[in-house]
């Protein structure tokens, strides 16, 4: 007679909620080196578009395109710019 299979119990939790300090720690981390990674492909972009004409070949850009594209990128780079980077620098290992 063969023994039936245990089910095995629920999960303690649903979802991504962290559980102890070791995964606070790794998700902060992780969120945190994506957006300091974000924020230098932004950087990045806006240094390109400021030496760049949208309007000429390769690109031929209308005026209005150019501007809708480069101060969306202007815009988004001035605020993360701004963003102080102290603390995240610290918990991402940076400083």
């Amino acid at each position: 007679m063969s023994e039936e299979p245990t089910t095995p119990p629920p999960p303690a939790t649903v979802g991504t909620q962290p559980r102890n300090a070791d995964e606070v720690n790794g998700l902060t981390g992780t969120h945190l080196r994506g957006f300091t990674a974000s924020k230098a492909a932004i950087h990045q972009d806006q240094e390109f578009f400021l030496a760049t004409d949208l309007k000429i070949a390769p690109y031929w850009f209308t005026d209005d395109q150019e501007t809708l594209i480069k101060s969306a990128i202007a815009g988004l780079d001035q605020a993360l710019q701004a963003v102080d980077m102290t603390f995240i620098s610290r918990i991402i290992g940076m400083a």
